[in-house]
C-alpha cells in the first residue's frame, strides 16, 4: 500500500486532535474536580447526579426547614403546657389551705385573688401563646387568638356543648338568708331560720357564666323566643344495641329567682346567670344508669375580654347583629396541623386547647368566688348585728338582735361548710385538669421523640447521599493530576513526532 505525505499529515492531525481533546478533558477535571462537565460526557453519571442532587435537596428541606420548624412549634407548645402544669401545682397549695382550715375574710379573699391571677395566667399567657405569629392551641385557626381580645357585645353564639355522664357533680347549696327587719322579734328570726336550707343538687357546669336568658333565634331578631328554650339531649345504646336519644327542655331561671333551686325529679333547670344545668333525680338516674353522653344547647351573647372563643371548643354558630352575618363553626375536634417531615411521612405538630386545657378550671374559680362572697355577706351582717347590739340598751330589742345574730351564725356555719367543700372540689378539679394536661403532654412528647428519631435518620441519610453524590461526581485529585500529566506528555510527544515526520522531504532520501 502506498502511503502518501497527505495520509501521514491527516493521521498526525488526528492524533494531535485526540491528544488535545484528552488534555482538555483532564484539564477540566483537574480544575473543576468533577468527572463530567456536560451530560454528554457520561450520561450514566449525569442521570445519577440529578437523582442524588434531588434527594439531597429534599432531605435538606426536611432537615433544615420542615423538621426544625416542627420541633420549634412543639417546643413552644410543650413549654406552655409545662408552665400551666406548674401553675396548677401552685394552685393546689392555696386550695388545700382553704379546704383544710377556716380562712378569715381577708385571707380567703387574698387566696381568691391569687387563684384568679393563676387562672388568668393559664389562659392569657400560656393557652394564648403563639409561635412565629401563629397561635399554637387554636387548631386550623392559627391566625385567630384563643381568647377575645376585647369585650364583645355584638355577637350571639348558639353553642352545643358535649358532656359525659361522669361530668355531673353533686354540690351543696345554701338557699335563703336571714334578713334584719326593724321591729322583728326573736321568734321572727327563728322562723326565718327555717327557710335557710343546705340542699344537694346534681349539676352540670357550662363553659360560660352570664349566658343568655333568651334563645339564639331571639338574639338574631327573629320571633320572640319560646320560654325554656335550652335543650339537653342524652344519647345511649339500649340492650338491643339501638341508639336512643332523650331530649329534655330545661326550665330557664336566674339563680336569684325565688324557688330557683326547687327542682322536680323529672325536671332540668337552666340557671343562665351562673351557667349551670341542674338535674332532677330521675333525669340524673336515667343518665347514670345508661352511662349516656349528652349535649346541652344554649345561647350566649355577651363576652368579656379574655373569654374563650366558643368555636375553639364547641360546635356552634355566631351571629353579628351589626353586620347581620352568620357563621357556622363545625366541631373543632381533630384539627391536626401536619408537617411533611420525611418522604411520604407527615407528623401532627399541634395540640388543641380543647384537648389539653379544661375550661372548668376557670368556672371553678367563678363558683368559688360566689360562695366566698356569700360567706363575706353573712359575716358583714354579723358585724352589723354586733354593732347594733353594742349600741342598744332596750331589753326587747337586745333579745331580738341576739336572736338575729344567732340565726346569722347558723347561716354562716352552713355557708362556711359549703365554702370548705368548694375548696375541696377545687382540688379535685385541678387534679382532673392536670390529668387531661398530662395526657396531652405525653402525646406531644411521644410525637416529639418520633420527630427526633426522624431528624437523626435524615441527618445520617443526608451524609450518605452526599457521599454517594461525591463518589458519583467528584474526581480524585491525584488521579486527575496524573491523567492531566499523561495527557500533556502525550500531546507534547505527538507534536514532536509530527514535526519530525512532516519535516522530511524526498530530497532527504537522495
Amino acid at each position: 500500500m502506498r502511503v502518501t505525505n497527505s495520509m501521514i499529515s491527516n493521521s498526525a492531525k488526528t492524533h494531535i486532535g485526540n491528544a488535545k481533546s484528552s488534555l482538555l478533558k483532564y484539564e477540566e477535571q483537574f480544575t473543576s474536580e468533577k468527572k463530567i462537565q456536560r451530560p454528554s460526557d457520561d450520561p450514566t453519571v449525569a442521570v445519577r447526579a440529578l437523582k442524588y442532587r434531588s434527594t439531597v435537596s429534599q432531605i435538606t428541606q426536611y432537615v433544615e426547614k420542615n423538621v426544625k420548624d416542627a420541633m420549634s412549634w412543639m417546643d413552644t407548645t410543650e413549654s406552655a403546657m409545662k408552665n400551666i402544669n406548674s401553675i396548677l401545682v401552685d394552685m393546689k397549695g392555696y386550695l388545700n389551705e382553704g379546704a383544710n382550715d377556716y380562712l378569715a375574710q381577708d385571707e380567703r379573699n387574698s387566696v381568691l385573688s391569687v387563684l384568679k391571677q393563676y387562672v388568668s395566667s393559664i389562659f392569657e399567657d400560656e393557652a394564648n401563646t403563639d409561635y412565629s405569629g401563629r397561635y399554637v392551641f387554636t387548631g386550623y385557626r392559627t391566625d385567630t387568638s384563643l381568647l377575645f381580645d376585647d369585650a364583645v357585645k355584638n355577637l350571639a353564639y348558639d353553642i352545643n356543648e358535649d358532656f359525659e355522664y361522669t361530668d355531673i357533680s353533686r354540690v351543696n347549696v345554701v338557699t335563703g338568708n336571714v334578713k334584719y327587719k326593724d321591729g322583728s322579734s326573736a321568734q321572727d328570726y327563728a322562723d326565718q331560720m327555717t327557710e335557710i336550707k343546705k340542699q344537694s343538687y346534681y349539676k352540670i357546669q357550662l363553659a360560660y357564666k352570664n349566658c343568655s336568658a333568651a334563645s339564639y333565634a331571639s338574639a338574631k331578631g327573629g320571633a320572640t323566643a319560646a320560654e325554656d328554650y335550652v335543650t339537653l339531649k342524652a344519647s345511649y345504646k339500649d340492650a338491643a344495641g339501638q341508639e336512643v336519644t332523650n331530649t329534655y327542655n330545661a326550665v330557664t331561671r336566674a339563680s336569684t329567682d325565688d324557688g330557683a333551686y326547687d327542682i322536680k325529679d323529672d325536671e332540668v333547670v337552666y340557671l343562665y346567670d351562673t351557667g349551670e344545668i341542674l338535674l332532677g333525680k330521675d333525669v340524673y338516674t336515667q343518665i347514670q344508669e345508661n352511662q349516656a353522653d349528652f349535649q346541652v344547647n344554649y345561647c350566649k351573647n355577651e363576652f368579656d375580654k379574655s373569654d374563650v372563643r366558643p368555636e375553639m371548643y364547641f360546635e356552634c354558630k355566631s351571629y353579628n347583629n351589626v353586620s347581620k352575618k352568620e357563621i357556622t363553626y363545625s366541631d373543632p375536634k381533630g384539627q391536626d396541623i401536619k408537617y411533611e417531615v420525611n418522604f411520604s411521612q407527615n407528623m401532627t405538630v399541634n395540640t388543641q386547647a380543647m384537648d389539653a386545657i379544661d375550661t372548668d378550671i376557670y368556672r371553678m374559680i367563678d363558683y368559688l368566688s360566689n360562695v366566698i362572697a356569700d360567706v363575706d355577706d353573712v359575716e358583714n351582717r354579723i358585724a352589723d348585728a354586733e354593732k347594733m347590739i353594742a349600741n342598744t340598751t332596750d331589753k326587747d330589742e337586745l333579745e331580738s338582735l341576739n336572736a338575729y345574730k344567732e340565726s346569722l351564725e347558723t347561716e354562716r356555719s352552713l355557708r362556711v361548710t359549703v365554702m370548705t367543700e368548694t375548696f375541696g372540689k377545687g382540688l379535685t378539679m385541678v387534679d382532673t385538669t392536670q390529668k387531661k394536661l398530662n395526657v396531652a403532654v405525653a402525646d406531644l412528647g411521644t410525637r416529639y421523640d418520633r420527630l427526633k428519631l426522624t431528624y437523626d435518620k435524615l441527618s445520617d441519610q443526608k451524609v450518605d447521599v452526599e457521599e454517594q453524590l461525591s463518589n458519583n461526581e467528584d474526581v480524585d485529585i491525584s488521579d486527575a493530576y496524573i491523567n492531566l500529566t499523561q495527557a500533556d506528555n502525550l500531546y507534547q510527544y505527538s507534536l514532536t513526532a509530527t514535526s519530525k515526520i512532516l519535516g522530511n522531504t524526498l530530497l532527504d532520501y537522495i
